[in-house]
């Protein structure tokens, strides 16, 4: 009786009208729809750090070159490259994050 009384606790519970159905299958999906929303955002959270950062280095790498002689450019060409440079970090790392954490709305 108690190896009965077990198997019935551990069984889930399982809808037992249509609707009740409707709701637990939707539920299940969702679920699922959040858990690859988080897995994605995880991947793309750490693309987009990886591209600034390599953007961020490779500035610094030409900044470097200015300062040492070794490469030539006019300081005003040096203020546009890090003034538009700088802008177009952050703006592309504004817009996808936004895009990517965005609040959502449960389906409908």
């Amino acid at each position: 009786m108690n190896n009965l009384v077990g198997q019935v606790a551990s069984m889930p519970n399982v809808p037992s009208s249509n609707e009740e159905r409707m709701f637990y299958e939707r539920h299940l999906h969702d679920m699922a729809h959040s858990k690859q929303n988080m897995e994605e955002r995880k991947m793309y959270a750490s693309l987009i750090f990886q591209f600034t950062v390599l953007w961020c280095f490779g500035l610094f790498i030409i900044l470097v070159g200015c300062g040492l002689e070794k490469l030539k450019l006019s300081d005003t060409v040096i203020t546009a490259f890090i003034g538009s440079t700088t802008i177009n970090v952050f703006v592309f790392f504004k817009l996808v994050t936004e895009y990517l954490f965005n609040k959502e709305k449960p389906h409908e």
